[in-house]
């Protein structure tokens, strides 16, 4: 009879590509998962993977075991999800990815209403770009990640996205700065403004770029950070602006040390997603974080 473990780690191997990414995605060592596959291997009679230099893959006999193992696990996740009460539960813990605006300035509230709710679980929360955020969901290393980045077209037929709010975008300015009183200004007044923008390659530079090439604004780049908290420092300080979402801004715009300033006609939006991989269930920890989420925001749209 096959081993639900030993299927587990071939598996994960099979989704990772090589023996060393699995077993750090496992904890265990890379000569456990050798083992392990090597098993299945003398079980089965069949040779599942091709080695290589740069990693493993499978072959046709690999191929077919894999599609029986995704469907072994689905079915494990589902009956798992349906029948656990996730209030009575123990123990449990879900795995959160981030990009950087939603880790800093949302994600903290929200695992703080979510351990309110349910004290005995855990949240672990990791940071990086949207890039990353994806790999990290499709490898198995994190069970939701929260983004704003643009999934256009969707890199992954097995990438599920649920959007859960629009997101302004909005000018930031100190109190130096000429726009400190201005209400809202059209895009166009950006025009050959001293601008400071996140570092070129992350999602949030492209995206802006983009979306004020499309309007023929071309400002001038004053610096480049890849932290927002620098980003608004320097802003704070000096003669310069920037483009952030409100909720970025939201203590210090409190605090009288920044302001922000709508874009009039056609304001700039991102959206707020929560992004898993569809091929596999939810664990039931993880389902009843998504669960809030979506009654959160669902609430926050009825008051708006």
């Amino acid at each position: 009879m096959l081993d639900l473990y030993k299927l587990q780690v071939f598996l994960t191997a099979a989704r990772a590509g090589s023996f060393s990414a699995a077993a750090e995605r496992l904890y265990v060592t890379q000569p456990a998962v050798s083992q392990h596959v090597g098993d299945l291997e003398a079980l089965l009679g069949r040779t599942l993977f091709v080695r290589g230099r740069r990693g493993v893959s499978l072959t046709p006999h690999g191929q077919r075991l894999a599609e029986y193992a995704e469907r072994i696990f689905a079915l494990v996740g589902e009956a798992e999800a349906a029948l656990t009460d996730v209030s009575r539960i123990t123990e449990g813990r879900v795995a959160l990815g981030a990009t950087p605006g939603i880790a800093i300035y949302l994600a903290p509230d929200w695992i703080t209403r979510f351990r309110g709710r349910y004290p005995h679980l855990s949240v672990a929360l990791q940071t990086g770009v949207t890039r990353e955020i994806l790999q990290a969901v499709l490898g198995g290393r994190i069970d939701i990640g929260l983004i704003e980045g643009e999934l256009d077209p969707l890199p992954d037929p097995r990438l599920a996205v649920e959007t859960l709010q629009e997101v302004e975008q909005v000018v930031v300015v100190g109190r130096k700065h000429p726009l400190w009183g201005a209400e809202e200004v059209p895009l166009s007044a950006l025009d050959r403004a001293s601008l400071i923008a996140r570092t070129p390659g992350s999602q949030t530079r492209a995206w802006l770029d983009a979306a004020l090439k499309s309007a023929g604004v071309q400002p001038m780049i004053a610096a480049e950070f890849d932290q927002i908290e620098a980003i608004k420092r320097a802003v704070g300080s000096g003669m310069c602006l920037t483009i952030m979402p409100v909720y970025a801004v939201q203590s210090e715009v409190e605090q009288g040390t920044l302001r922000t300033v709508r874009i009039a006609g056609a304001p700039l939006i991102r959206r707020l997603k929560v992004i898993y991989d569809s091929s596999a269930p939810l664990t039931p920890v993880a389902g009843v974080f998504v669960t809030m989420l979506r009654d959160m925001f669902a609430d926050q749209g009825s008051r708006s």
